[in-house]
């Protein structure tokens, strides 16, 4: 008997140890599980914002900004403390734009006051108003700029690829991510396209091209022959992939409401197309179901563009100023300051010598995407050029020698003036720490 206690009391004891191991196990493990979250969810915050101040020559000359009416510039970005790249601002240079903008006393749009704007004009609008765009959905350019727009009390407008959301977790904002900021009074969520690539396949020799601005090659079964999509299955396709967001955002982000899109590449056809029927349907398409349809930078133009539209703003698209690393505090005060004084096109891409790069390595500083479009003769100045009377350049055409190089058919690619090395004057940078004479 006493032995059979013994056993017994031996079994027990080393059940409750084992118990207790387990336990110990399963309480290790959930406090595993509890710490990936949390720093899961960490990696996925806001971020404070960079502490940046402005020189007193900085500070002087944007808080001297003039009040502009009857016309609303828009900014676009895209990353925020990514990945180098073309398209990514430092978090310090965007925390310095947005300091800048404050000062300087501008008023951020809300995607339905600049929708207003668009369609009935500039009654109501606030002074010096602004819109600030976000493409893609990124989550580096959320966590970067959520809190200091709450700070500043800005508004702005993230354009999202539904698409991307679930097949691109770390590059994309998620669905909980994208509610919570329609929630607030800093966000607006649009959509910017609904799937798929920006590019595709557009002849059986492989090239690539926009993919609103191309009807597609598609590719046979293997021992087949390819074929290039109809018209009709062009527009069956691109409505599709429009409809498709939408219906995606409504779903997901509770009062979604259809403001704007923009979009992919820019590119509606107007830098080069395999069919001269896709520009004028796919912006008769965009313009009937969004209020506002976006574009590019205006600065990204040449002659000889057919379906090309001039200026800087129309009612059927809305241009935008893309901004990357290049882009200082000295470039946006100049693009801005030729935006609301009406300065000719031709005199605001000398705005780009400020970024400090010597004017030979500037044209060459992004290759360009679509090498079939990238280069052409360039917008002309006029015959009789007034000099640029703005902070910072001067910009002589006539001085100019070789050929004008258009960069881009995707946003923030630069549009800049290249001349032959040793044979032009024109667009000198000042010495640091000297303006030009302003007016």
């Amino acid at each position: 008997m006493r032995r059979e206690r013994g056993a017994r009391a031996s079994i027990s004891r080393s059940l409750a140890h084992g118990l207790v191991g387990w336990g110990c196990l399963l309480s290790i493990a959930a406090s595993v599980v509890v710490t990936r979250l949390h720093t899961a969810e960490a990696d996925r915050a806001p971020l404070p914002p960079v502490p940046v101040t402005l020189s007193s020559e900085d500070y002087a000359q944007w808080t001297s900004f003039p009040r502009y009416h009857r016309m609303v510039p828009v900014l676009m970005y895209h990353s925020i403390g990514g990945p180098a790249s073309y398209l990514t601002v430092s978090r310090r240079l965007f925390a310095e734009q947005m300091l800048a903008l404050k000062v300087a006393g501008f008023h951020t749009l809300t995607i339905q006051q600049y929708a207003h704007f668009v369609k009935h004009g500039y009654h109501g609008l606030p002074s010096r108003p602004i819109l600030l765009t976000f493409d893609d959905g990124r989550l580096d350019a959320y966590r970067a700029a959520n809190d200091l727009l709450s700070a500043y009390g800005f508004h702005a407008t993230e354009l999202v690829v539904p698409s991307w959301v679930s097949a691109n977790p770390h590059f994309s904002l998620n669905w909980s991510e994208l509610t919570r900021m329609a929630r607030t009074s800093t966000w607006d969520v649009q959509l910017h396209f609904g799937y798929g690539r920006e590019e595709i396949r557009r002849n059986s020799a492989g090239k690539t091209g926009a993919a609103f601005a191309y009807e597609q090659y598609l590719s046979g079964q293997p021992g087949q022959h390819g074929h290039q999509e109809t018209f009709a299955e062009y527009r069956k396709r691109i409505s599709h992939n429009m409809e498709w967001g939408e219906q995606q955002l409504r779903q997901n982000v509770a009062g979604y409401e259809p403001w704007s899109m923009a979009i992919p590449e820019s590119d509606y056809g107007q830098a080069g197309t395999n069919d001269t029927r896709i520009p004028p349907w796919v912006l008769g398409w965009l313009d009937r179901h969004f209020p506002v349809v976006f574009g590019g930078d205006y600065l990204d133009r040449a002659t000889g563009r057919r379906f090309q539209i001039n200026g800087r703003f129309s009612p059927r698209l809305s241009y935008r100023m893309s901004l990357g690393p290049l882009d200082t505090l000295a470039v946006l005060h100049c693009r801005l300051w030729d935006f609301v004084h009406h300065v000719a096109m031709w005199e605001e891409y000398g705005c780009q010598r400020l970024a400090g790069l010597p004017k030979e390595a500037l044209a060459a500083e992004h290759p360009p995407i679509h090498p079939h479009a990238a280069a052409s003769d360039g917008p002309l100045p006029p015959p009789h050029p007034r000099p640029a009377r703005r902070a910072g350049t001067g910009i002589n055409p006539h001085a100019i020698h070789g050929r004008r190089v258009i960069i881009g058919s995707r946003p923030g690619w630069r549009a800049v003036i290249r001349a032959r090395r040793g044979t032009s004057a024109a667009g000198t940078t000042p010495p640091h720490g000297s303006t030009a004479a302003s007016g």
